[in-house]
């Protein structure tokens, strides 16, 4: 069950593959980089050189933190550069460029962009939790995970994120169609800030004549 078909990404995407796969390549560069450093620099080896990774519950208690971290960073980031003509114009737009979203451009945006909404949401994330490298590297997987699927424009039967999280492939699909741009800014867990904050579009999913749905965004 698909929302989009090949040919309307043809026509309604304003960017080739090609370059999509660019952005993202040097995105996950960059990514890698600074987590890296940061491993390194907040390491809590012992005396043998072995991090003591915490209980269960502990780790399972930082990735929540960092979810809640994540989500509020991503979202008044995100929200703010659809709010600034400048920075929508020169930075996030070029994410915008994919109107019929897919999986390999989850992670297509302005190098800036990538820097500010992603990179540095994950090191405050990671900071502000006080996971070691070994949850950080479980809950980063995670968070990749959910993102390409939140637009891979894919709505399939048995899907753990369309039945665990409200924020889901549709809910970010209503967001790249022109009428809902200015709506659920939340990523990539959970809706809350929109929901708070007035920025929730409903979305209803219509039967396509040629097979699949289409998320079509509804008026509270």
């Amino acid at each position: 069950m698909v929302f989009w078909e090949g040919k309307e990404e043809e026509a309604k995407n304003s960017v080739p593959l090609s370059s999509v796969i660019k952005g993202v390549l040097l995105q996950q560069l960059v990514q890698a980089t600074v987590a890296e450093a940061l491993f390194i620099l907040t390491s809590k080896a012992n005396s043998s050189g072995i991090t003591i990774q915490p209980s269960i519950l502990v780790q399972l208690v930082q990735i929540i933190v960092a979810m809640v971290v994540m989500d509020t960073w991503q979202y008044f980031v995100h929200r703010y550069m659809h709010q600034n003509k400048f920075l929508y114009r020169h930075v996030h737009s070029q994410h915008h460029r994919l109107v019929v979203p897919y999986a390999i451009g989850a992670l297509y945006n302005h190098p800036l962009e990538g820097l500010l909404l992603d990179t540095f949401g994950g090191a405050i994330s990671f900071l502000v939790s006080g996971m070691t490298a070994r949850t950080a590297v479980i809950f980063f997987c995670f968070a990749v995970i959910k993102t390409v699927d939140d637009h891979c424009g894919l709505w399939l039967p048995g899907n753990i994120f369309h039945l665990f999280f409200q924020n889901n492939t549709a809910y970010h699909d209503i967001h790249h169609q022109l009428q809902g741009t200015k709506y659920n800014f939340s990523q990539p867990f959970f809706p809350i800030w929109d929901k708070l904050l007035g920025t929730h579009m409903p979305y209803s999913l219509v039967e396509r004549p040629g097979g699949g749905f289409e998320a079509r965004p509804m008026k509270d």
